[in-house]
């Protein structure tokens, strides 16, 4: 307790790393007021009115999965899920173009680039996906919370485009004059926010008060014990480095035990949700072909990722995926031929493995054991607010507290504990570069006296 006291005090006492923690605040701040604004033609009353009496259905779910709220149905609805889809869609263009590829090899000049190219592709991504948000949320609520005409669809799209755009905007202000990355630190408070309501909803609406604030924190703090050791393990490869005459340098190559953190489970929600919100289509337009539409009536039933409980093939598919998309992102992110050129031109090797080949044959080998365990492990947080309802004991504490008091999903803890470690990761670095820089200044002072 003492140490921690200590540290906060020295945060206080330095500077620039106050300045840095007000203006994220301060930002953070005209985030949270922007949820207020509603986007034009929303009726706010039949909104609430059928958000708040939605527990039951899947909206809260879906609200859930994306880690925020659409209560007000503000102009930041979007979020920055379009922003995120542009990143994604830049580091697998990255892979296969080659003037991306060569982008991402020119520093920082290169990542500037990638970055301008990432925010153009955002744009018409936001449109789009404000388009199908307006539908998605009317057919969601059973009504038209919005008016589906034409000219009040463009506009509610329009509005919340700017919305997106201009949380991208105070994500680079936070990245750039405050502290750990903006965007992380803008979905990190959405997905608080959501905590915070969801722990109110369930405490205010149950007599056993005790019971679900206990089943709440075991289950949180077990989510973030295994996140923590999925991010912050380490699977290090020796490298020894062969020097003029005898003389040898060993090195270490850090591995990350989950190489490509949550991206999997983002893939694997767009994927899934695909054949069920197209079978919704099918069923709502009722075409004449009936088998169609009995294999749309059967994905409706058996794939509704969106539902509190959903069926055992749901389940099933989406955990495949996010094991599948473990592999496959792994693969496109890391190049075991590369790795293993660069420690060849080195004048590396790793001991027992030839250079080469062997050596790419070796690195690959690990990735696969790593994608497999902890793509394994990443599914079973990604899935595990599903398997409880499968639980018997489980399912007794629902019928007790009347409900399933889940307040956070598996991949809303793992950005919780990556951008918590980022923060106190910057503010330590911050903090230990100025006290170097106060150190080569009294070194200075004290030579220029001398002279």
């Amino acid at each position: 307790m003492n140490k921690f006291l200590t540290k906060l005090q020295e945060i206080r006492e330095n500077p620039t790393v106050k300045k840095k923690i007000i203006f994220t605040l301060v930002i953070l701040a005209v985030y949270r007021l922007m949820v207020f604004i509603p986007v034009p033609f929303v009726d706010i009353t039949a909104l609430m009115t059928k958000t708040i009496n939605s527990n039951s259905s899947g909206l809260w779910y879906f609200l859930m999965l994306l880690g925020g709220s659409l209560d007000n149905f503000s102009i930041i609805a979007v979020g920055l899920a379009a922003y995120i889809n542009a990143s994604i869609i830049m580091q697998l263009l990255g892979s296969v173009v080659p003037k991306l590829e060569e982008l991402t090899e020119l520093g920082e000049q290169g990542q500037q680039k990638i970055a301008q190219i990432t925010r153009y592709i955002a744009v018409p991504l936001a449109f789009l996906q404000s388009i199908g948000m307006v539908y998605f949320i009317n057919y969601m609520l059973w009504g038209n919370i919005i008016p589906t005409t034409l000219p009040n669809v463009l506009l509610s799209a329009l509005t919340m485009t700017v919305g997106s755009i201009w949380l991208m905007w105070l994500g680079e202000l936070i990245t750039e004059h405050g502290i750990s990355n903006g965007i992380s630190l803008l979905i990190f408070a959405s997905i608080v926010s959501g905590m915070t309501q969801k722990i109110y909803s369930s405490v205010a609406g149950t007599s056993n008060i005790l019971g679900v604030v206990i089943f709440m924190l075991v289950i949180v703090l077990v989510l973030i014990i295994l996140s923590i050791f999925i991010l912050k393990s380490v699977k290090e490869i020796p490298i020894i480095y062969a020097r003029r005459g005898k003389v040898q340098e060993s090195s270490n190559l850090p591995i990350p035990m989950n190489p490509v953190g949550m991206v999997p489970i983002i893939f694997s929600i767009a994927f899934v949700s695909f054949p069920y919100l197209l079978s919704k289509l099918i069923v709502q337009f009722q075409p004449m072909n009936t088998r169609l539409v009995g294999i749309a009536n059967w994905i409706e039933a058996n794939l509704n990722i969106y539902s509190q409980q959903p069926g055992i093939f749901a389940v099933i598919f989406y955990f495949i995926l996010i094991v599948a998309f473990t592999f496959f992102y792994t693969l496109i992110v890391f190049s075991p031929e590369k790795i293993s050129d660069n420690i060849q031109k080195r004048g590396g090797f790793v001991p027992g493995i030839r250079p080469g080949k062997e050596t790419a044959k070796y690195i690959n080998g690990i990735l696969m054991h790593l994608c497999l365990r902890w793509g394994i492990g990443l599914a079973l947080i990604g899935v595990y607010s599903y398997i409880l309802n499968y639980i018997p004991f489980i399912q007794d504490l629902v019928q007790a507290f009347g409900s399933l008091p889940v307040v956070v999903t598996g991949s809303g803890v793992i950005i919780i504990v990556g951008v918590v470690q980022d923060i106190v990761g910057k503010i330590k670095t911050d903090m230990l570069m100025q006290r170097y820089d106060k150190i080569d200044l009294s070194g200075i002072d004290k030579n220029l006296q001398q002279l």
